[in-house]
C-alpha cells in the first residue's frame, strides 16, 4: 500500500508540473528601449509579476493561463495569447500620448492617476512654466489654477508673491499655503528685513519645473497635518530619461514698461502748474498783479525749465533669460543638468533682479532591488530695489510732488540735490546715483534618496533633504542729503542664514485582486524636519564724505545685534486608496504630528481625512455621451492644522534689550501658554 500511495503522490506532482510552464521575455518601447516596472499578470489567475532594470521578466503561468495582460502608465495595455508551445516573447509597447498628458498627477508622498483621485488637485505642466518673463513659479501659477490667487503686492522684481488657496484661512496665523519641492517642505516667504521686498522661491529657475500640483481640499492635503490649512503647493523638478542625450537651448529677450498711465495720474507741465498756482493765490486773496513774482521767486521760474518727473524716473525695463539642459540616459541610469541666468529691470529705475541658477537630477539602479538618486539645485540672485514707502524717497511718489521747474541735473550733468530747489522733496534721481539698496540671496536645495524594492509591490525609501539660504543685505543712506543729512550718513548690514533639514521614511505596498477589478495602495511612514536661522545686524552714522568707498565704516556704531531662532516637526503619516473597476475610489490619511512651535501640554495633534469619487463617465449609460468626456462625482471630510505662527510664541520669555543702573537689564516680555 505504501508503495502504492507514494507512486500515486509522485504522479500528481508529476502532473503539476507538467501542467505549469515558466515564460520569459522582454518589453520594450516605441524606441527599443526597455521597459522597468511593466506590471505582467496572466487572466483569471493571480499570477503576476513585473519587468527588471532591463526591461526582462519571468513568470510561472499556471495550466489554464492562455492570455498575458502587459500594463504600464502611460502606455496602451497590450494582451498577448501564450496558448501555444512558445516560451519566449519580445513585447512592444504604444505610448498613449493622453494618458502621459493627462493621467499622472504628483500628489502627497507620491503620484496618482488623474481618475482614481478623491480630492481637489489642481495640475500645471512645466511647459506652461517654461520661457515666462516672471521671476518665479508663484508669479506664475497666477490664472492657471482655480481657486489659486497669486497676487503682487509691490513691483519690486523678485518679491515675494501672497498666494491663497480657496480664500483666507486664518485671521492671526498665516494664510501662505505649504510648498514641497521635489518631496521636501522648504523655508519660503520674504526673508529681508532691509529690502522692500524679496522671494526665497524667486532661487528656483522655472525652466526647471516638471510640474506643480496644487492640493485644495481635505482629501487631498490632510496628510500635511498641521501644516494643510492653507493648501499645500508639490513642485517637481524635472528629470532624466532613458534615451538619447538631448540638449536643449532656449533664449528669450524683451522689456516691460506701465502698461496705462491714467489721465489724472500724469504730471503736470510748466504752464499748467504755473496756472493752477495762480488761480490758488488768486482765489486765497493774493493780489493778481503781484502773483506772476510771488510764482516767479518761489517755484522757479525765473528759468525756462519744463521736466516731466514722471518720465525721468521711469524706463523700458530689459528683460533676458537664457537656460541651457542635457538630459539622457540608458535603462539604468539617467540625468538631468542644466543651467539659466535671468535679469530682469522694473519700470522704475533703480529696481531689477539677476538670477544664476544650476540644477542636477541624477537616478541610477544598482540592482533589481537598489534605486538611488540625487537632486542638487544651487542658485544665486542679487536684486536692488527702491524705496516704496509713503516718503519722497519713493520715486514715484517724489516724480508726482516735484514741480516741473525743479532743476534734475547741475550744470556739470550730476544730479541736483540742493533741496531748496525742490521744496525739501529729495530728487529722486540723487538719491539712485548716491544711495544704495542690495540684497544677494544664495540658496542650496538638496535631497538624496535610495530606494528598496522588497518586492515587486512592496518598496521602501528613504529620503534626506536639505534647504539652506544665505541672505545678505546692505542699505547706505548719503552723508550730502536726504534721510541721512542729519547724521552725516547711515549704513546698515543684516545676514539672514536659514537651514532647513527633512528626514522621510516611507513604506508603499501596492496590490490588485479580484482578476485585477480592484487595486489599491496603501503608504505608511516616519518624518522628521528641524529648522535654524541665524540673523546678525549692525548699523551706524557718520560717514565719510567719500563716494569711492564701497563700503564705508560709520565712525559711530549705533546698533549690533544677533538673533537666532528654530523650528522641528516629528510625524507619523498613512495614507490608504481602494480602486474598483476604474470607477469607484475611496481614500484616507491620517497623520500624528508634533511641533516645538505649540505649547508643552498641547504639541501633539492627529489630522485625518476621507474621501470617495465616482466616475461617471465610466458608466455603460455614459458611454455614448458626445457632450461630457469625463465626469466625477467626489466629496471628503477631513481636519487640516495651521502651524503658521511664532516659533515661540507658547513660552514665557524675557528680554534683555534694556539697561538698569548703568547695568544689563531685563523685562518679562511675553506671558506664554503652554496650551497654546
Amino acid at each position: 500500500m505504501k508503495s502504492l500511495f507514494f507512486s500515486c503522490v509522485l504522479f500528481l506532482l508529476s502532473t503539476v508540473a507538467f501542467a505549469q510552464r515558466e515564460v520569459t521575455g522582454q518589453v520594450l518601447d516605441d524606441n527599443k528601449a526597455p521597459l522597468q516596472g511593466v506590471n505582467i499578470s496572466v487572466r483569471n489567475t493571480k499570477a503576476a509579476t513585473a519587468t527588471d532594470v532591463d526591461g526582462r521578466f519571468r513568470l510561472t503561468v499556471p495550466a489554464n493561463g492562455k492570455t498575458l495582460i502587459f500594463s504600464f502608465s502611460g502606455f496602451d495595455t497590450k494582451e498577448v495569447n501564450i496558448s501555444g508551445s512558445e516560451t519566449q516573447y519580445a513585447i512592444s509597447l504604444t505610448k498613449n500620448v493622453q494618458s502621459l498628458n493627462e493621467v499622472i498627477v504628483a500628489v502627497a508622498y507620491g503620484e496618482q492617476e488623474k481618475k482614481k483621485l478623491t480630492g481637489a488637485v489642481g495640475k500645471v505642466n512645466g511647459k506652461q512654466l517654461e520661457n515666462v518673463p516672471l521671476a518665479s513659479v508663484d508669479q506664475i501659477l497666477q490664472g492657471k489654477v482655480a481657486g489659486l490667487q497669486s497676487v503682487a503686492t509691490t513691483g519690486q522684481p523678485g518679491a515675494a508673491q501672497q498666494i491663497r488657496i480657496r480664500g483666507i484661512g486664518s485671521i492671526t496665523a498665516s494664510s501662505s499655503p505649504l510648498f514641497v519641492i521635489d518631496g521636501m517642505p522648504v523655508t519660503t516667504g520674504d526673508p529681508t528685513s532691509l529690502t522692500n521686498s524679496s522671494n526665497l522661491l524667486a532661487s528656483i529657475n522655472p525652466n526647471d519645473i516638471e510640474s506643480v500640483s496644487v492640493l485644495k481640499d481635505a482629501s487631498a492635503a490632510s496628510i500635511y497635518g498641521s501644516r494643510a490649512a492653507n493648501g499645500v503647493i508639490i513642485i517637481n523638478t524635472k528629470k532624466g530619461k532613458a534615451g538619447k542625450t538631448k540638449v536643449r537651448l532656449d533664449t528669450e529677450a524683451g522689456y516691460n514698461d506701465i502698461a496705462y498711465k491714467p489721465k489724472n495720474g500724469i504730471p503736470l507741465n510748466r504752464q499748467e502748474q504755473y496756472d493752477l498756482l495762480s488761480d490758488g493765490f488768486i482765489n486765497f486773496g493774493f493780489d493778481p498783479a503781484d502773483v506772476p513774482d510771488l510764482i516767479k521767486d518761489n517755484f522757479g521760474y525765473d528759468k525756462p525749465t519744463d521736466y516731466n518727473w514722471l518720465d525721468l524716473v521711469t524706463h523700458k525695463g530689459q528683460q533676458q533669460q537664457i537656460n541651457i539642459s542635457a538630459s539622457g540616459g540608458d535603462a539604468r541610469t539617467q540625468f538631468f543638468l542644466s543651467g539659466g541666468f535671468f535679469k530682469q529691470q522694473s519700470p522704475v529705475f533703480g529696481a531689477d533682479l539677476k538670477r544664476y541658477s544650476m540644477n542636477m537630477n541624477l537616478r541610477h539602479q544598482l540592482d533589481k532591488h537598489f534605486l538611488v538618486g540625487l537632486n542638487l539645485n544651487l542658485s544665486t540672485f542679487k536684486q536692488k530695489g527702491e524705496s516704496e514707502s509713503a516718503n519722497f524717497r519713493n520715486p514715484i511718489l517724489a516724480a508726482m510732488a516735484l514741480f516741473p521747474t525743479a532743476e534734475a541735473y547741475n550744470a556739470d550733468g550730476t544730479p541736483n540735490y540742493d533741496p531748496s530747489l525742490f521744496n525739501q522733496i529729495y530728487n529722486p534721481i540723487a538719491i539712485r546715483k548716491y544711495d544704495k539698496v542690495n540684497n544677494q540671496t544664495s540658496k542650496l536645495l538638496s535631497s538624496a534618496f535610495i530606494e528598496y524594492k522588497v518586492l515587486d509591490n512592496l518598496k521602501l525609501t528613504s529620503r534626506f533633504g536639505m534647504d539652506y539660504d544665505n541672505v545678505e543685505e546692505y542699505l547706505y543712506e548719503n552723508p550730502f542729503f536726504g534721510d541721512a543729512a542729519s547724521t552725516s550718513g547711515y549704513t546698515a548690514n543684516n545676514y539672514n542664514r536659514i537651514s532647513n533639514w527633512v528626514w522621510t521614511n516611507l513604506a508603499d505596498y501596492n496590490f490588485h485582486a479580484m482578476d485585477n477589478k480592484l487595486d489599491g495602495n496603501v503608504t505608511i511612514g516616519y518624518e522628521a524636519q528641524r529648522s535654524k536661522s541665524i540673523v546678525q545686524s549692525n548699523d551706524g552714522t557718520v560717514l565719510p564724505k567719500n563716494q569711492s568707498i564701497v563700503y564705508p565704516n560709520p565712525a559711530v556704531p549705533t546698533t549690533a545685534s544677533v538673533g537666532a531662532s528654530d523650528f522641528a516637526f516629528n510625524s507619523v503619516i498613512s495614507k490608504a486608496q481602494l480602486n474598483y473597476l476604474g470607477k469607484y475610489s475611496i481614500s484616507g490619511s491620517l497623520r500624528r504630528d508634533g511641533s516645538s512651535r505649540f505649547g508643552a501640554d498641547n504639541r501633539y495633534g492627529t489630522f485625518w481625512s476621507v474621501g470617495g469619487a465616482w466616475n461617471i463617465d465610466e458608466e455603460s449609460f455614459m458611454s455614448n455621451s458626445k457632450i461630457f468626456s469625463a465626469v466625477k462625482l467626489r466629496a471628503s471630510y477631513g481636519v487640516n492644522g495651521n502651524a503658521g505662527i511664532g516659533n515661540y510664541d507658547w513660552r514665557s520669555t524675557f528680554s534683555f534689550a534694556t539697561t538698569y543702573n548703568g547695568q544689563p537689564g531685563s523685562f518679562q516680555s511675553t506671558i506664554g501658554n503652554n496650551n497654546l
